[in-house]
C-alpha cells in the first residue's frame, strides 16, 4: 500500500471549504441563524469530506506514481533511448 500522507485530506478540506463557503455566506445573509447554519453545514461538511477523501487519495497516489515521486521512483523504469540509425 502506498502512502499519500496528509495531502489528500488537505485537498479535501480545501475543496469542500470552497464549495461550502458561498452556501454559508448565503445562509447567514439570508437571515438563517448561526446555530441553524452550523447544524446544517457541519454534518454536510463531514459527509462531503468522507465522500471525497478516497477519490482524492487515489488521484494523489496516481500523480505520485506518474511522476515517479517518493517510493515510486524505484518502480518506474526509464525507457532506454533508441540509437538513431
Amino acid at each position: 500500500m502506498q502512502q499519500a500522507d496528509d495531502f489528500p485530506a488537505y485537498i479535501g478540506i480545501f475543496v469542500v471549504g470552497h464549495l461550502l463557503a458561498p452556501v454559508v455566506i448565503a445562509m447567514i445573509s439570508g437571515g438563517v441563524s448561526a446555530w441553524a447554519t452550523l447544524t446544517i453545514i457541519l454534518p454536510l461538511a463531514v459527509v462531503l469530506l468522507l465522500v471525497t477523501l478516497q477519490p482524492v487519495k487515489g488521484a494523489v497516489i496516481g500523480f505520485l506514481w506518474w511522476n515517479g515521486i517518493g517510493a515510486f521512483r524505484q518502480e518506474r523504469r526509464s525507457v532506454a533511448p533508441k540509437d538513431p540509425e
